[in-house]
């Protein structure tokens, strides 16, 4: 894919979000396959629909700019998939696995932030109004993920410290 104006650079950096969500859905799958018994299952299935309308939104974003999404990995992914895999390895505790799930879904939301925010400015500066308007319904989304996880955190936290 040839990078040689703004437009290029946004669809190549929109393909790496495609990636990064399909990616980070697997991953809350796999989670998912491990904390079936935990109260935070729910919350991991409702993070995984709300994974697919992100991937769809990406998808009507390209389709509004009648292009297709380039095979752009998101590496950051990759990586966090790779350290969920080594750490499962270790036969964690449930507790352990639970502590770890949100810390590993807080590092998900914020990655999102930042990408969509970037995202959204470059639409905003090529006159993509419409798909800056679906990119921040994905932002308004992994913002208030941010925020239940680092809520759930700190209440695993003082969980974990009251039985110590």
């Amino acid at each position: 894919m040839a990078l040689d104006n703004p437009a290029d650079l946004f669809l190549y950096e929109l393909s790496g979000m495609y990636d990064a969500e399909r990616k980070s859905n697997q991953m809350v799958g796999e989670i998912l396959g491990r904390t079936e018994q935990s109260p935070l299952a729910q919350i991991l299935k409702a993070q995984q629909q709300q994974g697919q309308q992100k991937i769809q939104n990406i998808e009507t974003c390209f389709a509004m700019m009648e292009a297709e999404p380039s095979e752009v990995p998101c590496m950051t992914l990759d990586g966090m998939r790779a350290e969920f895999q080594a750490f499962t390895e270790m036969r964690p505790s449930m507790e352990a696995m639970e502590i770890y799930t949100v810390d590993a879904e807080t590092k998900l939301a914020h990655f999102g932030i930042a990408g969509y925010q970037n995202l959204i400015d470059k639409a905003l500066l090529m006159g993509e109004m419409q798909c800056a308007q679906i990119l921040r319904t994905n932002l308004v989304q992994k913002q208030e993920n941010a925020g239940t996880f680092e809520r759930i955190s700190h209440e695993l936290g003082q969980r974990v410290v009251m039985n110590v």
